[in-house]
């Protein structure tokens, strides 16, 4: 049922792999085995941030621990919020993310499939948060009834916050980054992106940075300029929408800010065509002949879109029949 809930994501993810250079998500540095909790590489900014994550994940890990014994299920309990079945799978919950964070699981993340795309072992904090929220929520439920004070909960809120400010304070990355991003997306400037999400057969390093939105270049057998004005009608651009009117005296080719996946589908005056490749790029290159051309650009859905979509809905409208379909008891 999880998996068919995040279906709108995951087939897009699984069929649109094949679009791109996704090999590259598992380069030096990013690799599991590189990533376990206090793993130490030839790399002292990797090193330096992987101690600040494996320090945060044992805290969690402790933490939730000492909240599960806490809240282990007592038969003659009556205030124990948590059922044995519910503990019981918010534990193994637990023991899973934390073994999977350790060195000892590399077996695992070798030959489960696509399991190595997630690359950074210590992201299972973000599951494992899950029953460490869950266990200190009932902790503080039921203190009153086992005495626990205001003061133990108040400490574990002030470890939380004090290790929240240490990790905004001393983290290894460029303080600027954020802001410098942020700055060329204002200025529409855009930004690099990262090699595993580039398009097949696309090198974006040989493409110059700051590139207009649109640019109109002399045919391949034309002279190095355009010996008649050019102009340019940029009417709309969006993300899934680029729409622009050129209106040359000679043949020309127009390349666009923008690199070729397949779902982009290129209009010219109402007729689809195929971008051309440079061998080096996948910037969308179109040849337009002489006079005035309407060019559409539009981000299309595919059909692994549409199916994952469809997953989603059903799984949703299942989930819902077997909530409705539950004995009023039990939802008490």
């Amino acid at each position: 049922m999880g998996f068919g809930l995040a279906g709108f994501y995951l087939a897009p993810a699984a069929y649109e792999q094949r679009w791109v250079n996704i090999s590259l998500a598992l380069a030096s540095g990013l690799q599991p085995s590189q990533n376990f909790l206090y793993a130490v590489i030839a790399d002292a900014e990797h090193n330096a941030f992987n101690r600040i994550a494996s320090n945060t994940a044992v805290l969690i890990i402790v933490l939730t621990g000492i909240f599960a014994a806490l809240n282990l299920p007592r038969s003659r309990s009556k205030a124990q919020p948590l059922n044995k079945s519910l503990w019981g799978t918010l534990v193994a919950l637990s023991v899973t993310a934390a073994f999977l964070m350790l060195r000892i699981s590399n077996i695992l993340w070798e030959a489960l499939p696509q399991l190595r795309f997630v690359q950074f072992p210590w992201r299972w904090m973000s599951i494992l948060a899950i029953p460490f929220a869950v266990f200190i929520s009932a902790a503080i439920v039921q203190k009153r009834a086992r005495g626990y004070s205001a003061a133990a909960m108040i400490a574990v809120l002030a470890v939380l916050a004090c290790t929240a400010t240490y990790m905004v304070r001393r983290t290894w990355w460029d303080s600027e980054d954020v802001p410098v991003l942020l700055e060329a997306l204002q200025n529409d400037e855009g930004f690099e992106g990262v090699d595993e999400y580039d398009p097949l057969g696309d090198d974006h390093s040989l493409l110059p940075e700051k590139l207009e939105r649109v640019i109109v270049t002399p045919g391949p057998e034309a002279d190095a300029e355009l010996k008649s004005p050019v102009e340019v009608t940029v009417q709309g651009w969006t993300a899934e929408k680029k729409e622009m009117c050129i209106t040359t005296r000679e043949p020309a080719v127009l390349k666009l800010r923008l690199l070729d996946y397949p779902a982009w589908r290129v209009e010219v005056n109402e007729a689809v065509v195929v971008p051309e490749q440079t061998g080096e790029t996948a910037q969308i290159t179109v040849p337009l002949a002489a006079g005035s051309s309407r060019v559409l650009v539009r981000f299309i859905r595919t059909p692994d879109r549409t199916i994952g979509g469809l997953i989603c809905a059903t799984s949703i409208l299942i989930a819902l029949l077997l909530f409705a379909s539950r004995p009023r008891e039990s939802r008490q």
